[in-house]
């Protein structure tokens, strides 16, 4: 399957050059590891990191940027593997241009 890489995300970049230089400078991913894979472990990874945050947050300051991923139907294929479609986001507060970007609270 197809998928973007690293370089290609600095390129898209250019508007900020900060982000577009860390991310050219970011080491090629570990072996057999999508962006994609890269992106979903991580989204998933901060959505149960602020689930744990906000447990002891008071309401009005919770974390709302990294909301659990929605996940569709699972479809088996002939060997008996099972797959889904998992979409995981970020919420954030931005200005019109992109250049102040906070994390909503609730």
């Amino acid at each position: 399957m197809n998928d973007i890489t690293f370089a290609e995300l600095a390129t898209a970049l250019a508007a900020y050059p900060e982000m577009a230089t860390w991310w050219g400078a970011v080491p090629a991913l570990p072996s057999n590891t999508t962006v994609a894979e890269f992106f979903a472990k991580t989204l998933n990874a901060a959505s149960r990191a602020a689930a744990a945050k906000n447990a002891s947050l008071p309401a009005g300051s919770r974390i709302a940027a990294y909301p659990a991923p929605t996940n569709g139907a699972v479809t088996i294929d002939p060997n008996g593997f099972g797959t889904y479609v998992a979409t995981f986001s970020v919420q954030a507060r931005v200005s019109t241009d992109l250049n102040i970007v906070i994390a909503p609270n609730v």
